[in-house]
C-alpha cells in the first residue's frame, strides 16, 4: 500500500473522529492499524501530524485493538519506536504521546500483565525514565518525558492499587531529592502509592507488627499480582479499614506526612487538593496519627480564595469533623461560604457551588445522615440576609437563592421569617410583572420556576397563595400561549403536593375563567391553548366538567370552528372529551356530552374528526363508566404492537411518542446496487469519415457552457441487504439521505422512495451528481423508513463510492450536429490540447503488452460509448468528465502492444486513469 502524506492523514483522522464505526466499515480494522503503524514510522509524515495519528489510540483503543492478541503486538511496535527515536528536543512531544498510548493500550486491553513482556519492559522504562532526577543525566530537555511517565506510573497505581507499593523507600528518596517543576509529579506520585500500600495492610486487619515499617523502606520488584484485579477502591471504605502500627511505625509515618505537607504549598491549588485528600484517607485509616496534623495547613487554607484549596477543608471536616474542627470553625466556615456566595471577581459557576455547600454542609453533628439538602444549624435569618435574590441576578443565582432562603424562613420562625416570605413573594411578584409586560422565554421560565419553589416551602401561607393564585390567572388571560407553562406548574405541584388542594384550586379558576369567555374571534384565535387547559382541568375527577361541555358546544355551534373543519382543533376538542369521558361523575354531563359529540358528528367537516367523535358516542351511549375507563385508557398487549392514527398522536394517547420517535435499527437492511449495463457494439463507423466543417471547438465548448453538461446521473437498484423479519419485508416512506466527505461534488439531496418489498423487483434509484473537480470520492448515505405497523426506523447504508470511471461521459455534441462530428471534433480537441507552459494539458503515453483481439475486447467492454472511430487495430476515443474535463486516447495496436496515445485538459486527471487502465488491463 502506498505511503500516505501529512495532509492525507489529516483528513483520515478528521473522517475516523467524525464517524469512527462508520470509517471502519470502510476498510478492516487490520490493515488501518497497520498502515497508522507503518507511517508513524515513516520520516515524510510531519510531527504535528504524527501526534494527532497517535491520538486516535489514545481516545479509541478499544476500537483499534478490539483484542489482547492486537494491542500486544500494537504496544510492542509502539515500544520498538520509542526505542529507535533520538532524545531530541523535536520529537519530545512524540515521545511523551508514545509513552501514553502504550500505557492506554495495554490497560484498555487488560494486557498489562506479569505475563506480557510488552508490559514488563514498559513498567521498567517509566522507572528508568523518573530515575533521572534533577535532569542531571538527560538534562533540562528530557523533563517533559520524566513527568509524562511520572503521570503514566500513578495512573498504573490507581488502575493497579498496590503495583507499585514495593518500591517505596526509591520513590520517597526520588521525591526528596527533586528540586526542580517535576517535584510536584514525584510528590503525587508518591502520596497515592503510600495511600495504597496502608490501604492494603490495613485490609489484613489487626495489628502491623512491623509491616508498616517494611513497606516503607521496601525496594524491591512490581507487585505485578496488583495486575490480576483492576480494583478501584471507594472512598466510602475508609472508615471500615483500620490500621493499627507501632509507636515507632506512627512516628516514622508522620514525619512523612508532616514533610509532604509542608511541600504542599509548593504545588499548584488543583493539586493540593489531590495530595490532602490521599493524606486524609491515610489518617483516616491509620488511627494511631490524629488528625491535628493538618491544624497549620487550616490556617493557611481558610484564607484562600481558590475553589480546590476550599474544597479540601470541606473534605477534612467531612471525614474528621469535631476531631479537627471546633464550633468556632464551623461557625467560621458557615459565614465564609456565604460570603464567597456574593464575592464580585468570583464567576457565577464559583458562586453556585459555595451555594451548594452550603446545602450540603457536613456538621460537626448533623441532625440526619442522609445526603438530601439540608441547612447547617449554625445558618441563621440574619447571616443570609445579604442573599437575598433580585432580578439582576442570573436566572441559577435567583433561583438557588430563593431555594436556600426558602429553606432558612421555613424552619425558624419569628418575625425575621415572615418578613422573608413576604420579601420573597415580593420578588415572584416582580418577576411576574417582567413576564406580563412580555419579556424573554427565559425570563418566563425562571418566573414559573420561582412560583414553583414558593408553592414548594410556602403552600401554607393562604394570603399569598391566593394572591399568586389571582395573579396566575391574570397572566394567562393577557397570554394564553403560556398554557404549556400552566400545564407543567399543575403537573408538578400536584406531584409534589400529593393532598393540598392548592393545584385544584388553580385548576378550578382556570376553567372558570375560560368557560365565561365570549366566543369571538378573540377567543377563536386562542382556542387551541384553551383547549389544552381543559384537557388538563378534564382529568381532575374533583372538579366537575359541566361548565366545560357547555362551553364547548357553545363553541361548535355559535362559531365557524365546524365548517372550517380544522383538524387539529378538531382533535384538540375531542381530546377535551376523551379526558370528560374517563371521569368519575359521568351523569352529571351524559346529555350534554352526547349533544356536542352528535353536533360535531353531522357538522364538522373533517372526516377523521367525525369518525373520532362518532367512537365516543357510542362508547358514552353503550358502554358502562367503568369499562369506558378502560378502554380509554388501554394499552396494547406486551409483545405486539399497535398501529396508529395521526389522531391518536394528536390527542396524546399512550405510547404515542413511540410513534414520532425515530428509533436506530439494529443493523444495515438496504444497500445501493449498480444497475449493469451490458457492453454495446461501437456507435460509429469504422472507416474515418469525412470533415464536418462547422464543429468549432469554441461552438462545442459554448454549448457545453449554456447547457447542464456538468450533471452527472447514476442509477442504483435499491435492495435488501439480506433475509430479514417478515416485518421488515415491506418498507414505506423510505428517504435516503447522503453526506459528502469532502467538498469535490455538490451536495445530494434526499431521494424519496415510496416503497420496497421483498417479494417484488427493488426500484431504481436516479442519483444526479455535480462535480466540481472530476475525481473519484465518498458519499455517506443513511436512509430513514416506516415498517407495515407505523414505527419510523433510521439505518447507515454501506457508503457510495464514485469512482473514477463512472465519471465518464460521451461527448456531449449539439443536437444538430450529426453523429460524424464527433470525428471532426476529436482531431480539434487534440490539436487544441497541445501542453505547455501556460496551460494544464499534458499528454502522456500507456504501453501494455496484449494482443489485438485483447485490445478489442479491453475497448469494447470498457469504452464503447467513447469510440469516436476505429478502424483495423486503431482506435480513437473521446471522454467528457464533468464539470468541462476532457481525456483524449488514440490508440493503437502493434507487434501484441498497445499503446495508448494520451492528451486532456487536466493533468491531475492523469494518474486515475493510468490506475484505471492499469486495472482493465491486466489479467484477471
Amino acid at each position: 500500500m502506498a505511503e500516505r502524506n501529512s495532509a492525507s492523514w489529516n483528513r483520515q483522522v478528521a473522517s475516523f473522529c467524525a464517524d469512527p464505526k462508520t470509517f471502519l466499515s470502510d476498510t478492516s480494522v487490520e490493515s488501518f492499524l497497520g498502515e497508522l503503524l507503518k507511517d508513524l514510522q515513516s520520516e515524510t509524515i510531519h510531527g504535528q501530524t504524527k501526534i494527532l495519528m497517535m491520538n486516535l489510540l489514545l481516545e479509541f483503543p478499544e476500537l483499534l485493538c478490539p483484542d489482547q492478541s492486537t494491542a500486544e503486538i500494537t504496544a510492542e511496535t509502539l515500544m520498538n519506536l520509542f526505542q529507535k527515536m533520538p532524545s531530541s528536543e523535536r520529537s519530545m512531544n512524540f515521545r511523551c504521546h508514545l509513552l501514553l498510548a502504550i500505557e492506554t493500550i495495554l490497560i484498555t486491553s487488560k494486557s498489562f500483565t506479569h505475563t506480557s513482556k510488552t508490559a514488563q519492559v514498559f513498567a521498567s522504562l517509566l522507572i528508568h525514565l523518573i530515575s533521572d532526577v534533577n535532569d542531571k543525566k538527560q538534562g533540562v530537555a528530557n523533563r517533559p518525558l520524566r513527568l509524562t511517565a511520572c503521570e503514566c506510573l500513578r495512573e498504573l497505581e490507581n488502575c493497579y492499587p498496590g503495583f507499585l507499593s514495593q518500591r517505596m523507600e526509591k520513590l520517597y528518596f526520588m521525591q526528596q531529592q527533586e528540586i526542580t517543576a517535576a517535584h510536584q509529579s514525584y510528590t503525587l506520585l508518591y502520596t497515592v502509592v503510600l495511600k495504597n500500600a496502608i490501604r492494603l495492610l490495613a485490609q489484613k486487619e489487626g495489628p502491623s507488627h512491623g509491616a508498616l515499617k517494611n513497606a516503607l523502606m521496601s525496594n524491591d520488584d512490581f507487585l505485578w499480582s496488583a495486575t490480576e484485579n483492576m480494583v478501584e477502591f471507594p472512598a466510602s471504605s475508609n472508615e471500615q479499614l483500620l490500621l493499627l502500627p507501632s509507636n515507632s511505625e506512627t512516628k516514622e509515618l508522620k514525619s512523612i506526612l508532616a514533610l509532604l505537607l509542608e511541600d504542599s504549598y509548593l504545588l499548584t491549588p488543583v493539586c493540593q487538593n489531590n495530595l490532602f485528600w490521599q493524606i486524609i484517607q491515610i489518617v483516616a485509616m491509620v488511627r494511631t496519627i490524629s488528625p491535628v496534623i493538618f491544624k497549620s495547613q487550616l490556617v493557611r487554607l481558610f484564607g484562600t480564595m481558590d475553589i480546590s484549596c476550599f474544597h479540601s477543608i470541606l473534605q477534612m471536616k467531612a471525614v474528621f469533623t469535631d476531631s479537627l474542627f471546633t464550633a468556632e470553625d464551623e461557625h467560621f466556615l458557615i459565614q465564609r461560604l456565604v460570603g464567597m456566595t456574593q464575592h464580585p471577581l468570583l464567576s457565577t459557576p464559583v458562586k453556585l457551588f459555595y451555594l451548594d455547600c452550603l446545602l450540603h454542609f457536613p456538621e460537626n453533628r448533623p441532625l440526619t445522615s442522609n445526603s438530601e439538602e439540608t441547612l447547617p444549624v449554625l445558618l441563621t435569618v440574619q447571616m443570609t440576609s445579604s442573599l437575598f435574590p433580585n432580578v439582576f441576578n442570573d436566572h441559577s443565582t435567583m433561583l438557588c437563592r430563593q431555594n436556600l432562603l426558602s429553606m432558612v424562613y421555613l424552619e425558624n420562625e419569628g418575625s425575621y421569617s415572615e418578613m422573608g416570605i413576604g420579601f420573597l413573594f415580593e420578588h415572584v411578584m416582580s418577576l411576574y410583572s417582567m413576564v406580563h409586560k412580555k419579556d424573554s422565554r427565559e425570563i418566563t421560565a425562571t418566573f414559573f420556576r420561582a412560583v414553583y419553589l414558593f408553592v414548594q416551602y410556602f403552600n401554607f401561607c393562604e394570603k399569598h397563595m391566593e394572591n399568586l393564585t389571582e395573579k396566575l390567572l391574570t397572566l394567562y388571560m393577557s397570554d394564553s400561549s403560556l398554557a404549556p407553562y400552566f400545564i407543567n406548574l399543575l403537573n408538578q405541584t400536584q406531584i409534589l403536593l400529593e393532598s393540598h388542594a392548592w393545584p385544584v384550586t388553580l385548576s378550578k379558576a382556570l376553567q372558570k375563567e375560560i368557560v365565561n369567555l365570549p366566543t369571538d374571534k378573540w377567543i377563536m384565535k386562542n382556542l387551541g391553548w384553551h383547549l389544552k387547559i381543559l384537557s388538563r382541568v378534564a382529568q381532575e375527577n374533583t372538579i366537575s366538567q359541566n361548565s366545560t361541555v357547555l362551553f364547548l358546544r357553545r363553541v361548535v355551534v355559535y362559531s365557524d370552528l365546524c365548517s372550517k373543519g380544522d383538524w387539529r382543533r378538531g382533535n384538540a376538542l375531542l381530546s377535551v372529551c376523551k379526558h370528560v369521558l374517563q371521569h368519575q361523575k359521568l351523569d352529571a354531563v351524559f346529555v350534554h356530552l352526547a349533544d356536542l359529540l352528535q353536533y360535531l358528528m353531522h357538522h364538522f367537516e373533517d372526516i377523521d374528526v367525525q369518525d373520532r367523535a362518532r367512537l365516543y358516542y357510542v362508547l358514552l351511549t353503550n358502554v358502562s363508566s367503568d369499562k369506558l375507563g378502560k378502554i380509554l385508557t388501554m394499552s396494547p398487549a406486551r409483545g405486539q404492537t399497535k398501529s396508529r392514527s395521526l389522531s391518536s398522536i394528536m390527542t396524546e394517547n399512550e405510547n404515542f411518542s413511540t410513534m414520532l420517535t425515530i428509533h436506530n435499527a439494529e443493523k444495515a437492511l438496504l444497500r445501493l446496487q449498480p444497475v449493469l449495463e451490458n457492453a454495446e457494439a461501437f456507435t460509429c463507423i469504422s472507416d474515418s469519415p469525412t470533415s464536418v466543417n462547422e464543429c468549432s471547438v469554441e461552438e462545442y465548448y459554448k454549448h457545453c457552457a449554456d447547457n447542464n453538461s456538468s450533471l452527472l446521473t447514476l442509477k442504483y437498484h435499491l435492495t435488501f441487504k439480506e433475509m430479514t423479519e417478515p416485518k421488515y419485508h415491506n418498507l414505506y416512506c423510505i428517504v435516503l439521505q447522503f453526506e459528502k466527505t469532502d467538498c469535490r461534488f455538490e451536495s445530494i439531496s434526499d431521494i424519496n422512495v415510496p416503497c420496497l418489498f421483498s417479494d417484488r423487483n427493488p426500484p431504481v434509484v436516479t442519483i444526479n451528481l455535480v462535480p466540481k473537480e472530476p475525481y473519484p470520492t465518498i458519499f455517506f448515505v443513511s436512509a430513514t423508513y416506516s415498517t407495515q405497523d407505523g414505527v419510523t426506523y433510521h439505518t447507515k447504508l454501506d457508503s457510495l463510492h464514485i469512482t473514477f470511471q463512472e465519471m465518464f461521459i460521451p461527448l456531449p455534441l449539439p443536437a444538430f450536429w450529426p453523429l460524424d462530428a464527433r470525428y471532426d471534433l476529436f482531431g480539434n480537441l487534440w490539436n487544441a490540447f497541445q501542453p505547455n507552459e501556460q496551460n494544464q494539458f499534458e499528454e502522456s503515453i500507456f504501453c501494455y503488452k496484449m494482443s489485438y483481439n485483447s485490445l478489442h475486447n479491453v475497448v469494447l467492454d470498457n469504452f464503447s460509448k467513447f469510440v469516436v472511430s476505429w478502424n483495423g487495430g486503431e482506435y480513437k476515443i473521446a471522454v467528457f468528465l464533468p464539470p468541462q474535463f476532457h481525456i483524449l486516447m488514440h490508440i493503437k495496436s502493434q507487434d501484441d502492444t498497445a499503446c495508448f496515445s494520451i492528451r486532456t485538459d487536466n493533468w491531475n486527471l492523469l494518474p486515475y486513469l493510468n490506475s484505471h487502465l492499469l486495472d482493465i488491463t491486466s489479467p484477471k
